[in-house]
């Protein structure tokens, strides 16, 4: 079990949340400050690197900001 690092609840990976630390409630708000899926098909592709809960803090995401 993880802890979502916007909101703090709790989420599985994979399941109700993504590996990137954010739970599914937190992402399908409408003020969700990134673009998620993108950020997915640019690691598919492998275009960015994975890190994890540390992704946001590392300024990884922001490419990805809406």
């Amino acid at each position: 079990m993880d802890k979502c690092i916007l909101c703090g609840k709790d989420f599985i990976a994979g399941e109700d949340g993504n590996e990137l630390g954010f739970c599914c409630t937190c992402q399908s708000k409408k003020d969700f400050p990134y673009d998620i899926d993108r950020y997915y098909a640019d690691y598919d592709r492998n275009l960015v690197a994975f890190k994890g809960f540390e992704t946001m803090a590392r300024g990884i995401l922001e490419p990805y900001r809406r």
